[in-house]
């Protein structure tokens, strides 16, 4: 237990250069961009997100074969923002096409003239090598590396299917089964209602297609312990399940305190859906009269309600097929696999293997708080390990000002740092006031972060706790009870997450980066904000970040023993 955190010399540079990486991902119904910042460890985190409602797949295409000229106009659109957008994080672009582009006709003239508006190659996937990327981007999110898995990805136009065992694709299968694909086929009608020959008709299309491949063969022969299902069609699906539409998912529910509050509960469980659940959802939208109805009785984005219903009826089918009754969602596919996969490709030494922990605490992270939480949380590491840094770089007459000269602060404890960071918020879902009590709780008791110890986890939820209120203390059994160094670096890193998420206060990046000076026995933590504009290179009003990082600093002197001043870059006087 006293080497959780474990004693090292301190690294005087523990941050070296973060690289950007973006990967844009051409789909039959949209297109999606991420970008990620990519840690030396080889870990990425997602710092942004896009999309693009193109719909490649209608129109011309799903009659002739051709991507049409508004599709076209629309595709290389949005390949130019996208540009902008990769270029304004100074990220390099990966450029992958799948189903739509993959069978169109003319696809070297459109992808040519696609590479050149986006300053980059496009790569024109196979079906197998799509879901081959998929399984690769699911196992950077959920701990199910040594599970075999059924992966299901419905896209636009095919679906894709792997069995993967421990990184190892087993067999791999795209299917033509794609929702707009299905929908143009079978449900699309002028007056937008849905008949029951229709929906008749698609459903034996669907498995005459399972039975013309080897694919339910395959799966009977190799069989599998869980079934994840990715992208936009079954996460809309999920979403609408666990906003109560399916069945109550309190009702039968017992437990006492936090979990017996649907919050908490759905939280948790939001991963996941059962083949009841799914059928109430299927059988609602076929007996709903139009899209207007769909829209008001579930919510679904509206650029997906032509083709939810074709996309529902299609998964309910490969749950009946394959004989599954539960399915894990991952938030994570094709676009996080080709950022992994580029990873393996452009650096030696980089395993292509998911981190079960970092995965399992995104995850857990991503359960409870939206993009914007997020984004703003990875801000927030960013500064608290520049704090970091800056404080170990600090020298006077050559030697540490660190004042805590005993004190190592290694890897180990900055992962910690981090993963308390990105929860520290999640106890917001059951109550505000006090969310930093009710983080703890939700930290410590659960089941979803793996590959950390009792201890690990325990230091975790304490930094979650103490980032704000109340300061470590010994009248808190669970801070008493730790080893004495494993305590001095709670205090320590506390100390630096207080700081900097005040300095995220605003939770939209004013402050762009932050330095540490020391002087005359005092530290001074420089802030420079983030341009508001580019082009003026107009800043942001940083002051209710400087102000609520001076409400941080009685701790921080407690515990560094030094005073401690915030000046904004430019203007040196604190």
């Amino acid at each position: 237990m006293s080497n959780v955190i474990r004693n090292s010399t301190v690294n005087p540079n523990p941050i070296v250069a973060q690289k950007m990486l973006a990967a844009v991902d051409m789909g039959t119904n949209s297109f999606h961009m991420i970008v990620v910042k990519v840690h030396p460890n080889g870990r990425f985190c997602k710092v942004d997100s896009y999309k693009e409602y193109v719909r490649l797949g209608s129109g011309t295409l799903s009659s002739s074969g051709i991507i049409g000229a508004e599709e076209e106009h629309r595709a290389l659109e949005a390949m130019k923002r996208f540009r902008t957008l990769a270029e304004s994080h100074k990220s390099d672009m990966r450029i992958v096409a799948t189903s739509a582009v993959r069978e169109a006709k003319n696809r070297v003239k459109f992808v040519r003239r696609v590479s050149e508006v986006a300053g980059a190659d496009v790569e024109v996937l196979s079906g197998k090598e799509e879901a081959r990327l998929i399984y690769l981007g699911i196992l950077q999110s959920l701990p199910v590396f040594n599970k075999a898995v059924l992966t299901v990805d419905i896209g636009g136009g095919s679906t894709e299917f792997v069995l993967g065992l421990c990184g190892e694709v087993i067999h791999a299968t795209s299917l033509k089964l794609g929702h707009i694909r299905l929908t143009e086929s079978f449900l699309r009608n002028k007056d937008g209602k849905l008949q029951e020959s229709h929906i008749e008709q698609l459903r034996r299309h669907i498995r005459s297609t399972f039975a013309d491949s080897n694919l339910v063969e395959k799966v009977r022969e190799i069989g599998f312990e869980m079934a994840i299902g990715t992208s936009g069609t079954i996460e809309s699906i999920q979403k609408v399940i666990h906003q109560g539409h399916a069945v109550e998912l309190g009702d039968g529910y017992e437990g006492d305190g936090y979990e017996s509050m649907p919050v908490f509960y759905q939280a948790f469980r939001g991963c996941e859906f059962t083949s009841v659940e799914l059928s109430v959802i299927v059988t609602k939208l076929c007996q709903s009269k139009n899209k207007e109805e769909c829209l008001k009785l579930f919510g679904f984005a509206e650029n997906r309600l032509d083709s939810i219903v074709a996309g529902a009826i299609l998964l309910q089918e490969i749950f009946e097929i394959f004989g599954i009754d539960r399915m894990t969602v991952s938030s994570y596919a094709l676009r996080e696999g080709v950022i992994a996969d580029t990873l393996e490709k452009s650096f030696n030494e980089y395993v292509c293997a998911p981190n079960i922990r970092w995965s399992s605490v995104t995850s857990l992270a991503r359960r409870f708080n939206n993009k914007k939480k997020m984004k703003s949380d990875m801000h927030s590491v960013q500064l608290a390990k520049e704090l970091l840094e800056g404080l170990q770089r600090c020298k006077k007459d050559g030697q540490d000002c660190f004042s805590l000269a005993g004190l190592s602060i290694n890897e180990n404890d900055i992962e910690l740092m981090e993963s308390a960071i990105l929860l520290h918020g999640i106890g917001m879902h059951i109550n505000h006031k006090g969310y930093h009590k009710h983080s703890y709780y939700l930290i410590k008791n659960n089941a979803h972060l793996h590959g950390y110890s009792t201890v690990e986890i325990e230091i975790i939820a304490l930094l979650a706790r103490y980032h704000r209120k109340k300061f470590p203390s010994h009248k808190h059994d669970s801070f008493a009870k730790l080893p004495h160094e494993a305590q001095k670096k709670v205090k320590a890193l506390s100390a630096i997450i207080r700081i900097a998420v005040a300095l995220e206060r605003s939770n939209f990046s004013a402050v762009q980066q932050v330095d540490v000076m020391y002087d005359n026995g005092a530290y001074t933590i420089v802030v420079t904000p983030s341009l508001m504009d580019p082009l003026t290179g107009v800043q942001r009003d940083v002051s209710l970040e400087v102000w609520a990082a001076q409400s941080e600093f009685k701790y921080f002197e407690e515990v560094f023993g030094r005073k401690i001043l915030i000046a904004v870059a430019g203007n040196l006087k604190p």
